[in-house]
């Protein structure tokens, strides 16, 4: 990760564990990337902070917005209204209770989850479930609905920690070597997700997404998650991803790509043909 401190001493924060003090660290990052952000604690144990719909969460989605603009992405962005209160502690309820379920589960992501995304932004959308923005990063915007089960809920927060990995690996490695060649027509490739044709730095985003929600769902026991969840089931999940996979790999990716996109790749390929999905 590239933080800087302002000159102000990480020892100084209010927590004395490593992640403690990296979880201050970044914090101050986001808070001068954008003043929106607010003041957080640095006992991982209550990150993330949820925000509904107050000023101070206006704010963030109006600086959501204009980062999902930068990066590409055009959508309706959502407003409050009269009425929303108890969508927004459901949604609150069900993000807190998936985190408890990760932290039981899987202890190392949950402090990661802490570090990394310690604001969730709580507003409704139609049709939208949300997401991260690489120009904002640490903030998720989360429409959780009530037909969303445990798992869904789950595996959205895992699908957007990844994305904000990668918006960092992206910052210390460098991804692509010209963005416009990613426009090309001959360069668009299948999605592992949508399964429509999109450009690279998407596609690449949505097979790494897809080959940890295949890995989460062996760790957390939920292999058959049935097809009409938020993600495809497993089985079609990894063929779709290893459909994107070769596609990419049929590109110039040395023309496209820098070295570690293409190791991660790589890597992806590996886990998705070792995948043992059945008992």
């Amino acid at each position: 990760m590239l933080i800087a401190s302002d000159g102000i001493s990480p020892d100084s924060a209010p927590a004395n564990a490593a992640a403690g003090r990296l979880a201050w660290s970044w914090q101050q990052y986001m808070r001068r990337r954008e003043p929106a952000v607010p003041v957080l604690d640095a006992d991982l144990g209550v990150l993330p902070v949820h925000i509904g719909a107050t000023p101070q969460g206006q704010a963030l989605l109006d600086a959501f917005h204009r980062a999902c603009l930068v990066d590409s992405v055009s959508y309706e962005p959502p407003r409050y209204a009269a009425g929303d209160e108890d969508r927004l502690n459901r949604s609150s309820d069900q993000i807190s209770a998936a985190l408890d379920g990760l932290a039981a589960d899987w202890p190392q992501v949950r402090t990661l989850y802490g570090v990394l995304l310690p604001v969730v932004v709580l507003a409704p959308s139609r049709g939208l479930a949300g997401g991260t923005a690489s120009s904002l990063p640490g903030v998720l915007w989360a429409s959780v609905t009530p037909a969303w089960t445990p798992t869904d809920v789950q595996e959205f927060l895992l699908h957007e920690l990844v994305h904000t990995t990668l918006f960092l690996e992206e910052r210390r490695h460098g991804f692509y070597r010209d963005m416009r060649l990613l426009l090309d027509e001959e360069n668009l490739t299948p999605s592992a997700i949508r399964t429509d044709r999109r450009p690279l730095d998407k596609v690449f985003h949505s097979i790494v997404v897809a080959t940890e929600i295949l890995q989460a769902r062996i760790r957390l026991g939920t292999v058959h998650h049935p097809e009409d969840s938020l993600h495809p089931d497993s089985e079609t999940l990894r063929a779709n991803t290893l459909t994107s996979v070769r596609a990419v790999q049929k590109l110039d990716m040395e023309k496209l790509l820098m070295p570690r996109p293409i190791e991660m790749i790589e890597k992806c390929r590996t886990h998705l043909e070792q995948i043992v999905l059945c008992p």
